[in-house]
């Protein structure tokens, strides 16, 4: 079976057909089995190289409309997240299921679609390649310039908006892109909808409609992240750490109020049925 055999995986065809019947927390082999996993290791490496590959990209892009005196910056950026992410969980996803982004390992480890040590290994390896992508920025733009452009992304300016806006935006629109990305792709019950060549696709889309619907909020900002990779790359690049828990907080808020919701209609549980009686008559309905 396919390392990438996991219910939080974006490449449903090699999901497990197997459902638990109890809640995660319950389930012993959720959360303990698989840290000494050779194959899980190898997936935490390819998360590492995606994530520093994908966070890359994406603040070049930043850097290059600006260089360009790109006016209307918020549909590009759209337009080239839509592709970007879509383009990489093809590319990720058979061989690690494609996260690529903390948002998406930390609220599937709590939707319970990902085991706890594949999650955690996977939050590591995420976190060194932006940690990696970060560094290379910064030898390829220079300190100053790095720090001129602040890194590429993942700032705003506290005389025009508060922390606690950013804040509150960022949680409400990671919350909205994990809506979606479930609906679309990450969600168990979607490989009979959309399958694995469309689901990408759309949950790219997804971020696009996000990144661009929120980068217009305030002078001075760059809208909602929806990615903590991408905000820890761009503070190493400009070699300033300041506010970074912004961009883990909202984040991390989002992962759990998602999760309350999720596991509230859990997909990877039996139902059980429950007797309905009427006219004397004993009846079953599946729920």
């Amino acid at each position: 079976m396919s390392v990438a055999a996991f219910d939080g995986s974006f490449a449903p065809l090699v999901r497990p057909t197997t459902r638990r019947d109890g809640p995660w927390y319950k389930d012993r082999d959720y959360l303990l089995a698989g840290w000494l996993s050779p194959a899980i290791w190898r997936a935490a490496i390819v998360e590492a190289v995606a994530t520093s590959c994908l966070v890359y990209l994406s603040l070049l892009c930043a850097d290059t409309l600006s260089s360009y005196n790109t006016p209307r910056v918020g549909g590009y950026v759209g337009v080239f997240n839509t592709a970007l992410l879509a383009i990489f969980i093809y590319a990720t996803s058979p061989a690690s299921g494609g996260h690529m982004n903390p948002l998406i390992t930390f609220s599937a480890i709590l939707a319970g679609l990902c085991p706890v040590p594949r999650g955690v290994l996977y939050l590591g390896g995420q976190l060194l390649g932006a940690a990696l992508a970060g560094a290379v920025l910064t030898g390829v733009w220079g300190p100053d310039k790095a720090a001129r452009i602040r890194g590429g992304g993942c700032f705003f300016a506290p005389s025009v908006t508060s922390a606690g806006q950013v804040v509150l935006n960022d949680v409400f629109c990671c919350f909205v892109t994990l809506y979606l990305s479930y609906g679309v792709g990450l969600d168990p019950r979607q490989a009979a909808l959309f399958g694995p060549r469309l689901g990408p696709l759309l949950v790219g889309a997804s971020l696009g409609l996000v990144s661009f619907a929120s980068s217009g909020i305030a002078q001075g900002s760059d809208g909602a992240q929806a990615n903590p990779a991408r905000c820890f790359a761009a503070a190493v690049a400009r070699r300033d750490m300041s506010y970074q828990w912004l961009w883990w907080f909202g984040p991390a808020a989002a992962a759990v109020l998602f999760a309350v919701f999720y596991n509230l209609i859990p997909p990877h549980h039996h139902q059980p049925r429950e007797p309905i009686k009427s006219d004397g008559h004993d009846r079953r309905l599946n729920v």
